[in-house]
């Protein structure tokens, strides 16, 4: 009950271990179709979402070096460590950035972030985080980009790492340039896909950029996708897996998707309620739970439970090591297995 990879069911696993195809062939690109099309549901957008052979911090470095030049300023939202991250990308290229702090476990402030725009309103782009997984707490999308229809010339791009699918996202709607995610979170695949989204918006600032390199170039991409293919070798067994997740979350409709992880979290929070645990977040993200333990060792806590009962659960680093743990239900995590965490989680209280 990490955040990712996280538990995935046997017929997805099933389809991962069938022998691998040789992907440049005409039942290959009508699979890729498939999953374009897919994918644009899953991203509640009319762009065409293109796929990487990546972690989500790949597609993270891809959303900054195709739609920035080096001589760009740039605003980020940093309330953790994967807010921070799109602050530490943009430094390594050489883009001057401007941060809006957020407390630890807790949202973004609106009305801060429209100091920052009025104070940098020269800055070519903002990026945010659906859910920062490292706090687990959830950012107000739609609210920013009600905010930066008054900023036209700023791209809006979000990391959607570990919130796409599992929270209500209308890439669309809520006037998203750029939007990432990845194949381990609430996709529930292997880890080595990453997915980015790129509105026309983008795709013309593109054209400009001075940073656009070999692997991640965003135009090789969409000429490929046009095709039903991609530029180089694709991870074929987690796009096979892929191709059959995105027809299962269609059949099953993304709002039903969503309600059964809300359901599976709430039952979860209930019963760490009722341990005397409390979540940090003030707002906090679907399927990741951040849980403050005031006078116990968390990672203590996070130590038993693997070595003792087998279950995983996310340890913090730095300061919050011995203060905070986080649990994922992402994935094939059912109530009958939130019901024996829970019921570890008890005797791993007594044991202390």
């Amino acid at each position: 009950m990490v955040l990712g990879p996280t538990e995935i069911e046997k017929d997805i696993l099933k389809e991962g271990a069938n022998s691998q195809e040789y992907m440049r062939t005409q039942d290959y690109t009508e699979k890729w179709f498939r999953i374009f099309e897919n994918l644009k549901y899953a991203f509640q957008t009319k762009n065409l979402v293109v796929v990487y052979a990546t972690s989500g911090t790949g597609a993270m470095e891809a959303a900054v070096t195709n739609f920035l030049s080096s001589d760009d300023k740039v605003l980020y939202i940093n309330g953790g460590s994967f807010g921070k991250r799109w602050g530490d990308i943009c430094k390594k290229h050489n883009i001057e950035t401007f941060e809006i702090p957020v407390e630890f476990g807790k949202s973004p402030n609106i009305d801060d972030v429209k100091k920052y725009l009025e104070q940098n309103s020269d800055v070519k782009a903002l990026f945010a985080t659906l859910n920062e997984t490292s706090s687990g707490a959830l950012t107000d999308i739609k609210a920013i980009g009600e905010l930066l229809k008054n900023y036209p010339d700023i791209l809006f791009i979000v990391d959607c790492i570990s919130g796409l699918l599992s929270e209500e996202f209308l890439q669309d709607a809520w006037g998203v340039d750029v939007a990432v995610s990845a194949s381990q979170k609430a996709f529930a695949l292997p880890p080595g896909l990453s997915f980015l989204s790129a509105s026309k918006k983008a795709l013309d600032r593109a054209e400009k950029s001075n940073l656009r390199n070999f692997y991640f170039d965003i135009f090789d991409y969409v000429n490929n996708a046009n095709r039903g293919q991609t530029p180089f070798t694709p991870a074929v067994g987690i796009v096979n897996q892929l191709d059959k997740r995105l027809q299962k979350i269609k059949n099953e409709g993304l709002e039903n998707f969503r309600n059964r992880y809300k359901k599976n979290t709430l039952y979860l929070r209930e019963g760490l309620k009722n341990l005397g645990f409390n979540v940090l977040a003030e707002s906090p993200a679907n399927c990741v739970t951040a849980v403050y333990t005031k006078d116990l060792d968390a990672y203590k806590i996070v130590q038993i439970m693997r070595e003792k009962y087998n279950i995983e659960i996310a340890p913090s680093g730095g300061e919050l090591k011995h203060k905070l743990f986080r649990i994922g239900n992402f994935g094939n995590i059912q109530i009958k297995n939130i019901k024996f965490f829970l019921k570890c989680l008890n005797k791993v209280l007594k044991d202390l």
